[in-house]
């Protein structure tokens, strides 16, 4: 220390909050056994990681327990994995509502044993019966948190035209009346507080099939006894007992141990705020929702009876990483559009949490909050949304230095509006919205919801995978709505935000949507550009829709401009198409010719090998969340960005390592493909599909396995990453494992 000057690690603080309102096992069990002799024995006591690694071995237990003692509807059962499925959808819904309950949005009594015996008849809370599943947490999911107050009250008793109950088949009404002690007051004084969430995780999954009027049943939302679900009372509010999983975890006699959902929840603390990498509470924080995915949504693999990581190649990233990645993306964004002396010092000044103060002039810092509007960014492998939910953390931080009391952002926002919104009136009632939520709610609210509505996009082979993606933001826009209770917004949905698909294939029912750099075959003229705008318009419509009739109005448009667009990029393969329309002129019946054109059309497209009934049921299906779909066309489903913007600012995320002797299934749709070769990694198509979707001059960061320089099977991959971009960055981690329980080297390439 020549100098005199003495440098100081960064530090990582972590805070226990203890209250007498709230259980304190966490703290207390941590302090008791801490060995506090050494410094690393301290940092043990006060780990995050050691509480939910107990947690999670907790809740495990109880998964595989409740899979040998629920089931669900058979439209539910019959489905792939339908039961892992509906189990993990269930431990998702109720941990969000735990959350939920930690904000005192929803009233504790509502969990609590001995308040429900005087909600419930006849309540045993240990019981074989299903009587909490169905009269509390369904009502709740479907009926309040999908529901506006005034609109909600129980399912009606009479029958109408042919002995038909007007609300048969309504999700949004009360249901089990009979359960109840007194109905009416206790929906009075425990649901009807609670606030309208808007749908998302909690819309009922049952729906009119349109085949012989037959319903299909995947919740069992209904009074109809055979299609409701078995999900007995003992699962909620056992004590801890030994169950019996070894089939599960593939063990021989050993004793596991397991105790109701409600009881292992309630014996730990919970915190609505996502820690920081450097701020660490001790508790379980939103994240944990990632954590439940990783570890569990792929533990139905009977093929291999490989573990939850094994069988999707996922490993979940360190918060650490995704920091770091996030830091450095960001950086190299802004680097690349600005051209101001010092960048470099002055971003490290603005993305420091150790530097307050703007360091960019007046000029600069309105071009900065420009860009962070004007930004796309989208991770194609989403999972529980680690990666947008990094940069939405890290751009909060950021507008809160450039712009703290939100002026330029609001007037970014009202920008944006006056140039894509033509609608004088429609124009007025969306500017008089945003400055209502700058002016009444959290500063930070407003800086979120733009950030999500605008500038985050993902994709995710499982649909579980995103509903919890969606429910991480949905959580972080509440954190700023906690402060005023009474005027909580409903959500938004962000259905057309993050999606489900295979971001890997674009083609589907003999349909090719693929682009490569060097392979265009996206149709494009004025009208192409006119539908891609209006479906554009639609989406941002829908996305801020909350009444449900409108929504499913929306999503039948949605769908019929979806048609559309496919239509007008399968106008490229023909002339012949211009010929039947040129024809059609002369049939004077307009519905005549929608139909000889329709009939004409479709015979065309089977010569050629296209199912254009196919395509439609599949976009219909997809639309209405009937089922999953995989392949993802991304110049249409993301049409905007490519249209406006070319493709992606950043794509980044962490994607699943999947080599094709250990799975060659996953590989069977990825043969037709540019970047198919043999003795390769699922990931390389990853790189390969990232740099397609990203504009000149974009961002590719990803954490990937680091043998892709040398390894034979990386040879396509890796010439286009020589060929077609600039290697900025590459951080190898050598023999150091970044991610516990794999055996993997791993570097960040960017």
């Amino acid at each position: 220390m020549t100098s005199g000057k003495r440098d100081w690690s960064n530090f990582r603080r972590f805070t226990y909050f203890v209250s007498k309102e709230q259980t304190n096992k966490t703290f207390l069990k941590q302090i008791g056994e801490g060995d506090f002799s050494n410094l690393q024995s301290i940092k043990e006591a006060f780990s995050v990681e050691k509480v939910t690694k107990e947690f999670y071995r907790e809740l495990a237990n109880w998964y595989f327990w409740a899979l040998k003692n629920v089931k669900f509807p058979k439209h539910a059962e019959e489905e792939k994995n339908g039961r892992e499925i509906a189990v993990i959808r269930l431990i998702t819904r109720i941990i969000f509502i735990w959350f939920m309950k930690v904000t005192q949005l929803i009233p504790n009594e509502l969990f609590d044993k001995d308040s429900l015996n005087t909600i419930l008849k006849n309540f045993n809370p240990t019981g074989e019966e299903s009587s909490y599943y169905l009269a509390i947490l369904q009502n709740l999911f479907f009926a309040t948190l999908s529901t506006k107050t005034n609109e909600r009250r129980f399912r009606s008793q009479k029958r109408g035209y042919k002995g038909y109950n007007p609300d048969f088949g309504n999700h949004y009404v009360y249901h089990y009346e009979d359960l109840f002690i007194n109905s009416e007051e206790i929906i009075k004084k425990y649901f009807l507080p609670i606030p309208f969430l808007n749908g998302g995780l909690f819309e009922c999954l049952d729906y009119d099939s349109g085949q012989n009027s037959e319903r299909k049943y995947i919740d069992g939302f209904t009074d109809r006894k055979k299609f409701q679900p078995k999900v007995p009372n003992f699962l909620f509010f056992s004590d801890e007992r030994d169950v019996d999983i070894n089939d599960f975890f593939g063990s021989k006699n050993k004793k596991y141990k397991a105790k109701g959902l409600i009881n292992l929840l309630s014996q730990y603390n919970f915190t609505i705020d996502e820690n920081d990498p450097d701020d660490a509470d001790i508790a379980l924080d939103p994240e944990l929702l990632g954590r439940v995915f990783e570890n569990l949504l792929a533990s139905y693999n009977p093929e291999t009876s490989q573990t939850a990581r094994k069988a999707t190649g996922s490993y979940y990233t360190p918060r650490q990483i995704v920091d770091f990645m996030v830091n450095e993306s960001l950086k190299y964004y802004f680097k690349t559009h600005l051209s101001i002396d010092n960048i470099e010092k002055k971003l490290d000044i603005l993305f420091s949490k150790n530097e307050n103060g703007n360091p960019f002039s007046p000029s600069e810092t309105k071009e900065l909050i420009g860009l962070i509007d004007s930004l796309r960014v989208v991770d194609p492998a989403v999972g529980s949304g680690a990666f947008p939910m990094g940069i939405l953390n890290k751009l909060v931080f950021i507008l809160h230095k450039l712009d703290p009391d939100n002026r330029l952002w609001m007037e970014s926002q009202i920008e944006g509006v006056k140039k894509s919104v033509k609608d004088p009136l429609l124009q007025n009632e969306i500017i008089k919205n945003i400055e209502k939520n700058f002016k009444e709610k959290n500063p930070d609210y407003g800086r979120k919801l733009y950030l999500i509505q605008k500038c985050l996009y993902g994709v995710d082979i499982q649909q579980i995978a995103i509903e919890i993606c969606k429910l991480r933001f949905f959580i972080s826009l509440l954190v700023d709505e906690i402060h005023n209770k009474s005027k909580i917004e409903p959500l938004p949905n962000l259905d057309f935000k993050f999606m489900q698909g295979n971001s890997l294939i674009s083609s589907f029912a003999g349909l090719n949507l693929e682009k490569t750099k060097n392979q265009d075959v996206i149709f494009r003229d004025d009208n192409y550009a006119r539908l891609v705008k209006e479906f554009e318009s639609l989406k941002n419509r829908y996305q801020n829709e909350t009444d449900i009739k409108e929504k499913n109005k929306l999503r039948k448009r949605i769908e019929e401009k979806l048609i559309e667009i496919i239509e007008e990029n399968l106008n490229q393969y023909s002339n012949k198409i211009s010929n039947i329309e040129k024809i059609a002129v002369n049939i004077k019946n307009e519905k005549d010719r929608k139909r000889f054109i329709e009939d004409e059309k479709r015979k065309y497209y089977k010569k050629i090998g296209i199912n254009l009934d196919a395509i439609k049921k599949e976009l219909k299906d997809y639309v209405e969340g009937k089922k999953s779909i995989d392949f993802f066309p991304w110049h249409i489903y993301f049409g905007e960005v490519f249209e406006e913007k070319g493709g992606f600012d950043i794509v980044i995320g962490n994607p699943p390592y999947i080599k094709e002797y250990v799975d060659r299934k996953a590989f069977e749709k990825l043969k037709n493909s540019p970047y198919y070769q043999g003795k390769m990694d699922i990931w390389y198509f990853f790189v390969c599909k990232g740099i397609d979707i990203l504009k000149d001059r974009g961002i590719l960061t990803f954490i990937a396995q680091n043998n892709w320089i040398t390894n034979a099977g990386a040879k396509k991959m890796r010439n286009k990453v020589i060929t077609e971009t600039q290697i900025l960055k590459i951080v190898d981690f050598g023999d150091y494992k970044i991610f516990e329980n794999a055996g993997i080297q791993t570097m960040i390439m960017i």
